[in-house]
């Protein structure tokens, strides 16, 4: 499999219109729920603007690379790192305190041996 670019031009000009079409930024419910519609796909922004579906896959990936740098991704990560471990902890504590053997548990059942 190749590598697929997009030509900077294509990308300058339709960069920040499928943003805007796409789910890329979540928005504030309060401030724009009477306007808010849903995000586009990929394949309906690429129909609406006259694109192939991979060229405006390509430039919403780069042009949300580009909005944030690469510490809010950082934080991003450790964020989502963060609530995984948490919720993972908290369904071994909900699974320890019930009655039913541990689904979580790397021990065989020996009675079923």
């Amino acid at each position: 499999m190749g590598v697929f670019t997009v030509d900077p031009a294509v990308y300058r000009r339709y960069k920040d219109e499928v943003l805007r079409l796409s789910n890329s930024f979540q928005r504030n419910i309060k401030i724009d729920l009477p306007n808010r519609t849903r995000g586009l796909s990929d394949k309906e922004i690429a129909e609406r603007l006259g694109l192939d579906e991979r060229t405006v896959s390509e430039i919403r990936c780069v042009a949300e690379r580009d909005c944030y740098g690469l510490d809010e991704w950082e934080r991003a990560i450790e964020f989502k790192e963060k609530a995984c471990r948490e919720y993972l902890e908290g369904t071994r504590k909900k699974i320890s305190g019930s009655t039913q053997p541990s689904a979580l548990s790397s021990q065989p059942d020996k009675a079923k041996l």
